[in-house]
């Protein structure tokens, strides 16, 4: 489904990154398309993020237990982490994307789970904590 997705958004509006990254593998015949819960392997494995777009997809990193977590889109932002209802502009499904979002903080929170972030300002690791309503994440010390 998000590859569908973002080739139909493609075909309405040309997209860079599409054309140079994705397309070329594409038409090489070298890319193998997925669903969001795919395991490459024993260590890594796909897990559903649904709603910023509609396939999205978190990677989990880890044997027989998530030792590591990589967000993707799924939180852009500290704020999103305190306030897991705030919504991007670009969400697909808003409503589903922060009841993902809220989701996914519960399941990570006060875990040994590493949360990889993708747009956090570093330091960008650290592990899911409660405050108040919503969450942080409090950075791994180097």
């Amino acid at each position: 489904k998000e590859f569908e997705y973002w080739e139909g958004i493609d075909r309405e509006t040309p997209l860079d990154p599409m054309r140079d990254s994705v397309l070329p593998i594409i038409d090489a015949k070298k890319a193998e398309l997925v669903t969001s819960d795919h395991a490459v392997d024993d260590h890594i494995r796909l897990t559903p993020t649904p709603g910023h777009t509609p396939d999205h997809f978190a990677v989990c990193a880890g044997r027989r237990a998530d030792q590591a977590v990589f967000t993707g889109d799924l939180i852009h932002s500290p704020i999103q982490a305190r306030y897991p209802d705030l919504v991007m502009r670009v969400d697909y499904d808003p409503k589903q994307a922060s009841a993902t979002r809220r989701a996914f903080l519960e399941r990570y929170c006060d875990t040994a789970t590493l949360c990889c972030t993708m747009h956090f300002p570093s330091p960008s690791v650290g592990h899911i904590k409660r405050w108040g309503d919503g969450f942080r994440c409090e950075a791994v010390a180097n």
